[in-house]
């Protein structure tokens, strides 16, 4: 048990250290000394996680998109829970875990080709999405992947901007924000300000 502790322990030290430095390090120039210095640990207790900075980095990436699935297949257990319900508990959970992690996102959509965080939220944004496509690969009438790329792509653009944003709003304006757009659409959205 204690060595349990001791093994979190590290482990959250690194991560911890891996983010602030890739604050202001670029990551293809971060060495494994570099964290291990930081962190206060010699280097073969790294390795006795990770490979390297890429297999940190992917571990990280996972964490945050297990999680995220966990939740979402939650939801998706909750048979007679009407779909919009579903949605909305979902973004909340989404804009919640951001917010919580927002240091982590705002790195990762800033490392550059390193990170594969976009590319993950995109097939769990796929994959819940399949569960509502007919035989034919189709939401309506709209091909799956048509769909697939305007949603994941606004959604994916909006989360970005919020959590960059110096001014943000609060959470849950954006929820509120979010939902709309997805359930009212831009078009509905426009209607109400005319």
């Amino acid at each position: 048990m204690v060595q349990d502790r001791r093994i979190r322990k590290s482990q959250q030290a690194i991560k911890s250290v891996f983010l602030e430095l890739l604050r202001n390090d670029d990551f293809e120039n971060l060495t494994v000394q570099q964290l291990a210095d930081t962190a206060d640990i010699n280097r073969g207790t790294f390795y006795s996680y990770y490979s390297d900075k890429y297999e940190l980095l992917e571990q990280m990436e996972n964490e945050m998109i297990n999680n995220l699935q966990r939740f979402i297949d939650n939801q998706h257990d909750k048979k007679n829970d009407v779909f919009t319900n579903i949605v909305k508990n979902i973004m909340v959970y989404l804009i919640e875990h951001i917010d919580e992690n927002r240091k982590f996102y705002s790195i990762m959509f800033n490392i550059g080709k390193a990170s594969m965080l976009q590319e993950k939220l995109y097939r769990l944004i796929y994959n819940h999405l399949s569960a509502y496509k007919g035989q034919d690969n189709k939401i309506g009438s709209m091909p799956f992947d048509y769909f697939m790329s305007y949603v994941s792509g606004a959604g994916i653009s909006i989360l970005k901007h919020w959590i960059e944003d110096e001014h943000r709003i609060t959470k849950e304006e954006f929820v509120n924000h979010f939902y709309n757009i997805v359930t009212v659409g831009t078009i509905g959205i426009v209607k109400q300000s005319m």
